[in-house]
């Protein structure tokens, strides 16, 4: 017969582990983190051929946006989130990239909708335009929730995030003139850290969003790199993921690496059916 496990007093414990014990509550935080170095040389240079043929300057940041909207428009089950009853799939790939404002002292962002669909010069632009309203501050929908949030105590503002959660979430509500409209922060978030020199880190999910993905762009750093049996210095971009663990699991975190590990290094694969038929001389 199969004995059962009992328990008994933990006699005598450190004074660590006791505050440990009464500090945090039982893990019920569903992040899975991961990171992914990848060799930046073919994307370098895709996106200096690019500007010289189009005229318009795209970043490592909207090489990574246009990636992962092309992966999640090929992986539909992960472009979802947790409702009140049921785990709602979404109808198209927008990406939400975060934008620093104000000096670099706050923080928005900029929902960029259909990114799949869109070309890097495309993506490109709208980012730029986008970010530039917010900074100039003539978008009406940050400004009127920026004013809300910057008067409001800790408390009420608790109270209200709460409330906006309740019904842009749950009740899937479109409230755009108090900057949430349905779904805003979309299918996953890119926020770029590289221009602050940061070349590892994690962000937090953002408990107003549901996006089952944060992607951390840092900085492309020279590091050693195996070729061939042979270590050489080549730019890597580590790539860092937070994912949430209800939408996202393991064999899932897994596609994503490996469809991102083939773009960065055919990166080709980014420009649009139009574009590759003239992208040979």
């Amino acid at each position: 017969m199969a004995s059962l496990v009992s328990f008994s007093k933990l006699e005598n414990p450190s004074s660590f582990r006791k505050l440990a014990a009464a500090m945090w509550n039982a893990p019920n935080d569903p992040h899975i983190y991961g990171f992914l170095d990848v060799d930046a040389s073919a994307a370098m240079a895709l996106m200096e051929r690019y500007e010289q043929r189009y005229d318009t300057r795209v970043s490592i940041t909207h090489v990574v946006t246009r990636a992962i909207a092309i992966i999640l428009a090929r992986h539909p089950e992960v472009n979802a989130k947790v409702g009140w009853a049921n785990i709602l799939q979404r109808s198209q790939v927008d990406i939400f990239c975060q934008v620093s404002t104000d000096g670099g002292r706050d923080l928005s962002g900029a929902k960029i909708q259909q990114a799949d669909t869109l070309s890097l010069g495309q993506l490109a632009a709208k980012l730029r335009g986008s970010s530039k309203a917010i900074r100039e501050g003539a978008d009406p929908s940050y400004e009127s929730s920026r004013k809300l949030f910057k008067a409001l105590p800790l408390w009420g503002l608790r109270m209200v995030l709460w409330a906006l959660s309740l019904l842009n979430n749950t009740l899937n509500l479109h409230l755009p003139k108090l900057g949430l409209p349905r779904d805003a922060f979309g299918s996953a978030m890119v926020t770029s850290v590289g221009m602050l020199g940061i070349d590892s880190g994690f962000a937090p999910f953002t408990p107003l969003a549901r996006c089952p993905i944060i992607l951390t762009v840092t900085r492309v750093k020279k590091r050693p790199w195996v070729v061939d049996d042979e270590v050489v210095v080549r730019p890597v971009l580590r790539l860092c993921g937070t994912f949430d663990h209800r939408i996202i699991d393991g064999y899932h975190a897994g596609e994503l690496c490996t469809e991102i590990e083939k773009i960065m290094s055919e990166p080709e694969l980014l420009l649009t059916d139009e574009e590759r038929s003239a992208w040979v001389d």
